[in-house]
């Protein structure tokens, strides 16, 4: 399964200068917030896959005006070719009704979401707009992690773990985009990732796989 995985940045390399050719191929998209829905919108109608998506905290939007032809997986569970998926979007904060949590929400909508994994006997895609605590996250408030998602990770092992929240600029883009946590793949999509999932589960970066040329929200 081919994966194209977005966060946080419009990629003009994707929006402005679109090559079929690149990304007919993909499987399944996967957006991990803070992007506009016209640019969701687009992705999912020039590319032939379907565009999965949690929120991030400037998506306040989407809950009257979502994105056309896109899925929401924002505190749900969803199968697809055979892989389980959940998202969990949103960021640290305290701001109601902008997609901010604190800590202890954050762990009860963890907590909520692992009686779903443990009813279909576990997960394979975990998807946040937040990074977990300590991988790839920031020292501010607003931008650290979420201990929840370590221990999703921890628990149920998934193949990979995107997440956003964090811009990737300067080098080097790949030592902070791509890290592991036990046997899970933890990738930063700012900007755009292309990532390969084989027969056997194993992951695989795609060399058109890029950070760069990329255009601020």
């Amino acid at each position: 399964m081919k994966i194209l995985a977005v966060s946080d940045i419009e990629s003009k390399f994707i929006w402005d200068h679109f090559d079929p050719d690149i990304f007919k191929s993909m499987d399944l998209i996967i957006s991990c917030g803070d992007l506009k829905a016209s640019y969701l919108s687009f992705l999912v109608t020039m590319i032939p896959a379907p565009l999965f998506y949690v929120n991030g905290n400037h998506d306040v939007a989407f809950l009257t005006e979502p994105p056309d032809g896109c899925i929401s997986i924002d505190g749900d569970f969803v199968e697809f070719k055979g892989m389980k998926i959940a998202g969990l979007g949103g960021c640290r904060g305290t701001k109601e009704g902008s997609f901010q949590f604190t800590d202890a929400q954050m762990w009860k909508r963890a907590k909520k979401m692992e009686s779903e994994i443990k009813r279909r006997k576990g997960i394979d895609i975990f998807v946040s707009h937040a990074p977990p605590l300590g991988f790839g996250d920031g020292e501010d408030e607003f931008h650290r992690g979420f201990e929840a998602f370590l221990h999703i990770n921890e628990t149920y092992e998934p193949k990979l773990h995107f997440f956003g929240h964090r811009h990737l600029s300067g080098s080097p883009v790949n030592s902070r985009a791509v890290m592991k946590y036990g046997s899970t793949v933890l990738v930063n999509a700012s900007g755009y990732r292309i990532i390969e999932i084989n027969e056997n589960k194993e992951v695989i970066f795609n060399e058109n796989s890029s950070c760069s040329n990329k255009r601020k929200r």
